[in-house]
């Protein structure tokens, strides 16, 4: 059986939570957040998931896996030269968040470059108005409604068809999966794009690694700051550490191996990233997702 393990970081004040639980679907939504005000027509996007369980979901950036599979797909190709130039049209988000809210609990897991960091982070609630009106998206019925949560008014679209009271990002608790988000001011969107339950053959868990590193927002925001001045630098002063953080791994044969191993770097002479042509987000952020805590 082919078997895939999702982690997720975990600090000793959270080392109570041992349970593993089985993903049952995943949901794609496109991601879009005007960032910077002054230049609406370049917000950034990004394609995010969230793995459902029954007790618990998972949110984070599929951008790296879709990254993956065009590589994949280039190299594999037969008149491949060896010049791998990727194109990308999303900018992956650098927050992942385990919620958990049988136990009021969310664990949010920040990257920054190839390591990530376990922040202490207030659970988030919202206090829905569910509204009669209905529509029809991806095929589903879904009910409005809406919430006040971080400074900005959403309205929500969610289907009783789809039992998990889980959505994108921090948003939850309705009756039913949230397929659809958005700000009164069309800054910040989570737009539906797909529904899969995941195939017997594949076992996706949705728990805690043994390892973790835990850090605070300030720490966090150097680090940040440390690698923009000068990359190399920091990745040189990281090399050495051992993070254990989010990822897919597929077992095979008893050894768990990166998803990312399938790809044969003798073949890559050279690398370029760009993106593409109708996608230049700005790179400055005056318009924050999260207005107030």
């Amino acid at each position: 059986m082919k078997k895939i393990l999702l982690t997720v970081l975990i600090s000793v004040s959270f080392m109570a939570v041992k349970a593993q639980e089985k993903a049952i679907a995943k949901v794609h939504y496109i991601f879009k957040h005007v960032n910077d005000t002054t230049k609406r027509d370049k917000h950034t996007r990004d394609e995010v998931v969230t793995y459902l369980g029954q007790q618990t979901s998972y949110y984070t950036s599929y951008s790296t896996t879709r990254m993956q599979e065009q590589t994949t797909k280039m190299l594999s190709a037969p008149d491949f030269d060896g010049n791998l130039v990727i194109s990308r049209s999303t900018s992956g988000i650098k927050e992942s968040y385990l919620l958990e809210p049988a136990k009021s609990q969310m664990v949010e897991v920040k990257r920054v470059a190839s390591d990530e960091f376990l922040l202490e982070t207030t659970y988030p609630k919202q206090d829905w108005n569910i509204a009669d009106e209905t529509k029809v998206i991806g095929g589903y019925t879904c009910q409005k409604a809406t919430t006040t949560f971080a400074g900005r008014q959403y309205t929500a679209w969610f289907t009783t068809d789809i039992p998990f009271s889980f959505g994108p990002w921090k948003l939850h608790g309705l009756p039913g999966l949230i397929l659809a988000a958005k700000d009164d001011k069309n800054e910040v969107e989570f737009e539906y794009s797909g529904f899969d339950k995941l195939a017997a053959d594949v076992q996706v868990t949705i728990g805690t690694p043994a390892k973790a590193i835990l850090s605070t927002k300030d720490e966090v925001e150097k680090l940040e700051k440390a690698f923009k001045a000068n990359p190399n630098a920091y990745m040189q002063s990281k090399s050495n550490v051992r993070v254990g953080g989010p990822g897919v791994f597929i077992s095979s044969g008893g050894s768990a191996t990166s998803s990312s191993s399938a790809i044969d770097p003798s073949k890559i002479k050279s690398m370029s990233i760009k993106n593409d042509d109708n996608y230049k987000p700005s790179s400055v952020t005056n318009n924050p997702l999260e207005l107030k805590p």
